[in-house]
């Protein structure tokens, strides 16, 4: 049984829209509460397609020495200096979603067995438009809550709250050093008295230690109602995070929610009910064992573009010669085979020159209707002499990536210096990756 919030709203003065008295707004606010409450409730588990579009702005003329974190918001809200950009990148996640609590992974791949957004995000993120602020904010006992205005916005007249979550009340999470700590924090609502729906939100923390980094950290998101299963449901549309740091950088996330479906296990699509039988009768190929030191020649199938390419998209490949093994002369992948490719970062740095950087990381090929884990790193001509002659030994490597903190598959960078602010790898591209023993753990 959900702990009541107990309401303590102050009420500025009488609500007047177009000459007309409107409900209480202590009423409103109760029967949004409530409706809140109750579609949490019944909520079934989903899953949403999360796209993240980051950016990362300094101060155009800094400030030294660097000023307190009160002056910092000060000047800020004032919008006293001017930022300039230094670099964007975006990626693409499923988040599921079960009772509040968000697991991820890269968008289509269902593979939730981590489930850490954050690891797979690897900068500036956040959580909770899903409903652990809409929990802490009205379940908490000792909320209170003050009545502003009404606004318009979006075309719609709704009414504007302002609410206090104590650090005792909060389930907000800053990370800070290599620890986790809870953070109080205020902020706004905005709801509509016709319906009763709440359509915006806004949260921004209270004083964070030094550990975090972070001066501020302000959210808004924008909600809207989502069909899920049989059901409508308030779900987050659209949400902006901006994180003042110590240093005085700025970084800015937008989140677009899209695609949102029930989640029901494991259970797959079947588009072709047929097969169903044929699928079942088969008995199940296990996947090719790929020895190390393999040259694999791919091209792809599709061009990435950096104003819509987002890590975590897959991108399809085809083997463009056969690949055998030098030592048995086995053939180990037909020419023609398709790779599936995760793009793992896309990112865009700012300085006298545009610098795009496409990480990507081979995941499978099938081989004659087996999908097979291919571990593979980018390959460099004194590698592809190697492979080829079926020779050993070490090999000098000027340019080569480490992967991502926490990750273990080899990933490779491609790295372009350019004036213009797109740049497109083109379809048909061509890359030489080599084979690597598969990782101890995954």
């Amino acid at each position: 049984m959900r702990l009541q919030a107990a309401f303590a709203i102050t009420i500025s003065a009488a609500l007047r829209i177009n000459g007309q008295t409107q409900p209480d707004p202590q009423e409103v606010l109760a029967h949004a509460r409530d409706k809140i409450l109750d579609r949490t409730d019944r909520l079934p588990n989903y899953i949403c397609v999360q796209t993240v579009d980051r950016q990362y702005s300094k101060r155009k003329h800094p400030e030294y020495p660097i000023p307190s974190c009160d002056k910092m918001i000060g000047e800020k809200d004032k919008k006293a200096y001017v930022l300039q950009l230094e670099a964007t990148d975006r990626l693409r996640l499923d988040v599921k979603v079960s009772a509040g609590t968000e697991i991820g992974a890269w968008a289509g791949s269902s593979a939730f067995d981590d489930g850490d957004v954050i690891k797979l995000a690897r900068g500036p993120f956040g959580t909770g438009g899903f409903g652990t602020f809409l929990i802490d904010i009205f379940t908490a006992p000792g909320v209170p809550f003050s009545f502003q205005d009404a606004e318009l916005v979006d075309g719609a007249r709704l009414l504007r709250y302002r609410f206090e979550v104590s650090l005792e009340a909060s389930h907000y999470l800053v990370h800070a050093g290599k620890e986790w700590i809870y953070a109080a924090y205020d902020g706004e609502i905005w709801v509509d008295p016709a319906t009763f729906d709440l359509r915006r939100l806004m949260v921004r923390t209270a004083a964070l230690p030094a550990e975090t980094n972070i001066c501020e950290s302000t959210t808004t998101i924008d909600y809207a109602r989502t069909r899920i299963g049989t059901g409508d449901f308030l779900l987050p549309q659209h949400s902006n995070l901006h994180f003042l740091m110590l240093d005085t950088t700025e970084d800015d996330v937008g989140i677009n929610y899209s695609s949102c479906h029930q989640f029901l296990g494991e259970a797959k699509l079947v588009a072709d009910p047929t097969a169903v039988t044929e699928h079942l009768s088969a008995a199940p190929r296990a996947p090719i064992s790929i020895p190390p030191g393999l040259l694999v020649p791919i091209k792809f199938s599709q061009a990435i573009d950096s104003d819509s390419a987002a890590a975590g998209d897959v991108l399809l490949a085809t083997v463009t010669k056969p690949v055998h093994d030098p030592a048995s002369s086995k053939l180990v992948i037909p020419a023609g085979s398709t790779v599936h490719v995760r793009l793992v970062g896309m990112e865009h740095w700012f300085n006298q020159n545009s610098r795009f950087a496409f990480t990507l990381q081979l995941e499978t090929v099938d081989i004659d209707g087996v999908v097979t884990p291919i571990y593979a790193r980018l390959a460099n001509a004194q590698e592809e002499t190697i492979a080829r002659q079926g020779k050993a030994g070490l090999i000098a490597r000027h340019d080569f990536y480490l992967p991502p903190p926490g990750q273990f598959r080899p990933v490779a960078h491609h790295v372009v210096y350019t004036k213009e602010k797109r740049y497109v790898i083109p379809s048909a591209y061509a890359m030489k990756f080599i084979t690597v023993a598969p990782p101890t753990s995954e």
